[in-house]
C-alpha cells in the first residue's frame, strides 16, 4: 500500500482545523461555567442556595447531572459519526448545546436549571470525542473564557445578569460552529465509505493544496487510494462495539484507555475546578477574591498544556503521567494539612500556602497529564475502530466526574479537610495502575502499539497489505471464538 508521508499547509486546511476549535472551546466553556456561577451570589441567592440545608447535594447534582449528560454523549458520538458522518454529528451536538445553554439561562426554577445542565452535558460529551483529541488546549481556553467572564460580571447587579448572562454567553461558539459546520468538509474516509468518492476527491485535494490533475506528485490521489484500501482491510476486521470486549486485545485497550481517563480525574482536579470558589471561601476568601482565584488557576491551566504538549514526545507517556499523579498526591496532601493547621484561623501565611498548593495541584495536572491522557487513550486504538474505542474510554472520565462531583459537596460538608485525603489515596492507587499495567507507546508505530496489546503483527518488510491485515483478522477472529 502507498503511504501518504506529505502533507501541505494551507489557508484551506488552517481554516479547517482552527474553525473546529470551536468544538472545544464550548467544552470548556460549559463545563466550567458552573464553577464561577456557584461563586456569584445572585444566583446562590435566586435559588435559595445560599440558606437551603441540601444546598450541597443540589449542586452535587448539578454537576453530577452534566457528566451524565457527557457520558451518554460521549458514547452515542461514534455510532452517530458512523451513522450521519462526522459532520452532521458535530452540528447536532452543537444545537444540543445551544438548548442547553438558553435553557440554563432562562431557568425559572432549579429543576429547569438542572435538566439544561443534563442537555448541555449531552452535547459537550459528543463534541469532546469528535473534535480531533490534539485540541486540548483550546479546551482549556474555554475554561478560562469561562472564568473571566464569570469575574467581570460578579460587579454587574442588575438582577439575574450576574449570572444569566454569562450562562448565555455558552451558546455562543456552539452558535457559530453549527452556523459554520456545513462549510467544513466531510470526512474523506466516512464519504468512502459511503461510496460518495466524487466529492471525497474533491475534498482531499482541497485539503492538500493541489488540484486532482497534479500529474508530479499527487498526493490527494495517493491518499484517497490509501483510504480506499485501508477500508477494505478494515471490513476483515471485527469493529463493532461488542468487539470491544469480546477480542482479548481490544479488551485490554478497553480496560487501558477507560482507567486512563478514569484514574486522571480521581486526582480530583474536576472537584477544584468546579467547586473553586466554595473551596476559597473555605479557606476565608470574599466573593470577588473567590472567582479572580479561580480565573487565575484555570489560566495556569492553559500554560500547563502547552508544556504537556512538550513533554509528551521526549519523556514518555507513562512517565509523564505517572509523574503528574505524584505531583496532585503531594499537593492534595499539602492541601490537607495546610486546611487541619489553619483553616479558620486567620493565619495569612497558611491560607496563602494553602492556595499554594490548589495551584500547585493544577501545575502538575496540567502539565502532565491533562493531555496525556487523551492522547494515550486514542493512540492505543488501531484505525478501524478508534472512535469506538475512544469514546468508551472518554466515558471513563465523565463517569469518574460524574461520581466526584455529584458527592463532593456532601463530603466537604461531612469530614471537611479530610477528604483531600481521601482523594489523594484515589491518585496514589492511581500511580500503581499507570506503572503496572499501562505500556509506553512513545514513539512506537500502530504496528508496533499492536504488539504490545497482544496482535498479531507480520513484520516481513514488502508483503502486501492485504496479506497482513488478512493475517490479523484471522487471529483476531480467534483470539474472539477462544475468548
Amino acid at each position: 500500500m502507498n503511504t501518504v508521508n506529505k502533507r501541505h499547509v494551507t489557508s484551506y486546511n488552517t481554516w479547517v482545523v482552527l474553525f473546529a476549535t470551536l468544538g472545544s472551546i464550548t467544552y470548556g466553556y460549559c463545563t466550567s461555567i458552573i464553577a464561577t456561577t456557584l461563586g456569584q451570589p445572585t444566583f446562590l441567592h435566586y435559588f435559595n442556595l445560599d440558606n437551603s440545608g441540601n444546598a450541597a447535594a443540589i449542586t452535587g447534582g448539578l454537576n453530577g447531572l452534566y457528566q451524565a449528560g457527557g457520558l451518554f454523549g460521549s458514547l452515542s458520538s461514534a455510532w452517530a459519526a458512523d451513522k450521519v458522518g462526522r459532520r452532521k454529528a458535530i452540528g447536532a451536538a452543537a444545537m444540543t448545546c445551544i438548548l442547553g445553554g438558553a435553557l440554563q439561562a432562562g431557568s425559572a426554577h432549579i429543576a429547569m436549571f438542572m435538566i439544561a445542565r443534563f442537555i448541555t452535558g449531552f452535547g459537550t460529551g459528543a463534541l469532546v470525542t469528535l473534535v480531533p483529541m490534539w485540541q486540548r488546549v483550546f479546551i482549556l481556553v474555554g475554561y478560562s473564557l469561562a472564568s473571566w467572564v464569570g469575574v467581570g460580571f460578579f460587579f454587574v447587579n442588575a438582577g439575574g445578569a450576574q449570572w444569566r448572562i454569562p450562562l448565555a454567553i455558552q451558546t455562543i461558539p456552539p452558535f457559530l460552529l453549527a452556523c459554520g459546520i456545513m462549510r467544513l468538509p466531510e470526512s474523506p474516509r466516512w464519504l468512502i465509505s459511503r461510496g460518495i468518492m466524487d466529492e471525497a476527491m474533491e475534498i482531499l485535494g482541497k485539503l492538500h493544496g493541489r488540484p486532482t490533475t497534479d500529474g508530479e506528485e499527487n498526493y490527494a490521489a495517493l491518499e484517497f487510494k490509501q483510504i480506499q484500501d485501508q477500508l477494505s482491510l478494515d471490513a476483515a476486521l471485527p469493529c463493532s462495539w461488542a468487539s470491544l470486549f469480546t477480542v482479548p486485545s481490544y479488551r485490554r485497550r478497553a480496560v487501558v484507555g477507560f482507567l486512563v481517563m478514569f484514574c486522571a480525574q480521581c486526582t480530583g482536579t474536576q472537584v477544584i475546578n468546579n467547586y473553586g470558589p466554595s473551596l476559597y471561601a473555605s479557606i476565608g476568601f470574599g466573593s470577588r477574591d473567590q472567582l479572580l482565584l479561580q480565573a487565575g488557576w484555570i489560566s495556569v491551566g492553559i500554560i500547563g498544556n502547552f508544556v504537556n504538549a512538550l513533554l509528551l514526545d521526549h519523556a514518555g507517556r507513562k512517565y509523564v503521567m505517572v509523574t503528574g499523579l505524584g505531583g496532585t498526591a503531594v499537593a492534595l496532601l499539602g492541601e490537607a494539612v495546610m486546611l487541619a493547621l489553619y483553616q479558620g484561623s486567620g493565619n495569612a501565611a497558611g491560607i496563602s500556602a494553602a492556595v499554594f498548593f490548589l495551584f500547585l495541584h493544577i501545575v502538575f495536572y496540567a502539565s502532565c497529564l491533562d493531555a496525556s491522557t487523551y492522547v494515550y487513550a486514542s493512540e492505543i486504538w488501531p484505525t478501524h475502530i478508534r472512535s469506538k474505542g475512544t469514546a468508551f474510554s472518554t466515558s471513563g472520565m465523565f463517569l469518574s466526574s460524574l461520581i466526584l462531583l455529584t458527592v463532593s459537596p456532601t463530603a466537604f460538608d461531612a469530614i471537611g479537610w479530610r477528604y483531600y485525603l481521601v482523594l489523594m489515596s484515589f491518585t496514589v492507587l492511581s500511580i500503581f495502575v499507570f506503572a503496572l499495567l499501562f505500556p509506553e507507546t512513545k514513539g512506537l508505530a500502530l504496528e508496533e502499539v499492536g504488539r504490545l496489546f497482544k496482535d498479531a503483527v507480520v513484520e516481513t518488510q514488502g508483503v502486501e497489505a492485504d496479506g497482513q491485515y488478512s493475517a490479523l483478522a484471522g487471529k483476531l477472529e480467534q483470539d474472539k471464538s477462544s475468548a
